[in-house]
Parts: structure tokens; sequence; C-alpha cells
């Protein structure tokens, strides 16, 4: 193993290791799902991080809190969605990095992904467009924190990125 792929194993376990601690911290709402930090941080680290490891970070770390905090039936709505939103952050990031403005679009792009993949899990785990209505606000809530953070945090992560990538 080289220098780059253990530094980008390293950044991908740190980066699961910040959206699971960010999910974690769950905050129940109304309609028996819960409101979380973990959107901020899978758009943070997807906007540093190529595809497949943004994939592992939002997909795969976002759905082992399900998994370990008895929301079960959501593992898979959640590996799906919140893997979409990570991989369409880090494909617009790197595509279009050159371009300052396109975080905006990327967390824009992501948000909006994750909003829907909910919406439509919830129509087909609830079988009631009703519950998935309810369920709307607390997931655009939660997509326009996330966004926030990303939006504020984005310039110090990617200098600090970019830092431990040449450092070491």
């Amino acid at each position: 193993m080289n220098h780059n792929q253990i530094k980008n194993l390293t950044l991908t376990g740190l980066g699961m290791a910040i959206v699971f601690i960010g999910t974690m911290i769950i905050i129940p709402n109304s309609t028996g799902g819960y409101f979380n930090l973990g959107d901020g941080f899978i758009m943070l680290f997807a906007s540093i991080v190529h595809p497949f490891e943004a994939f592992l970070i939002g997909g795969v770390a976002s759905c082992m809190v399900d998994a370990v905090s008895g929301y079960t039936p959501y593992i898979i709505p959640t590996l799906v969605t919140k893997g979409l939103e990570a991989i369409s952050i880090s494909y617009i990031m790197n595509k279009y990095r050159s371009n300052s403005k396109i975080k905006y679009f990327a967390y824009l792009v992501g948000a909006c992904l994750m909003v829907i993949g909910y919406f439509l899990f919830e129509i087909y785990l609830n079988q009631s467009i009703g519950i998935a209505v309810i369920a709307l606000p607390g997931n655009i809530f939660q997509s326009l924190v996330g966004y926030v953070i990303a939006v504020i945090l984005e310039p110090t992560i990617y200098r600090l990125a970019h830092k431990f990538q040449k450092d070491y």
C-alpha cells in the first residue's frame, strides 16, 4: 500500500467515524424518525474525497447507526439515500472544483437527494404518502442544517485535507 492509499484510507475512516458520531447524536422527531447532524459531515467530507470514499462515508457510516440504534428497517434506505447524497456531492465537487461557488450547488443537490430519497422510502416502508409528507419538514430541516455546517466548515476542512495530503 502506497502513501496516497494510506492517506485516502485514513481520511475515509476519519470521515466515517465523524459521520457515525454526528448521526448518533439523535434528536427524535414526531414521525418515529430522528434528526441528527450527520448530513453536515457527509456533505463536508464528500466535498474532499472521491465518490467511492464518499459513499463509504455517507452511506455505510450512516446505515451503521441505523443498525446499532434500532432503526433496522432504514438500513438499506439510508445506505442508498445517504450514499447517493455523498456520491453526487463528491462527483460535482471533484469535476468542478475550480468554480469557487460550486459547493453551494453540490450541497443543494445532495440535500435534495436526501429529502427525496427518504420521502420515497417513507412512502414504501409505511405504505402512506401522508406519513411521508409529515416527515418532509424534519428531513428538509436536517438537510438545511447540514448545508449550513458544510458551507461554513468546507474551506477549513479542504485546507486541512490538502495539508494532510502534502505533509505525510
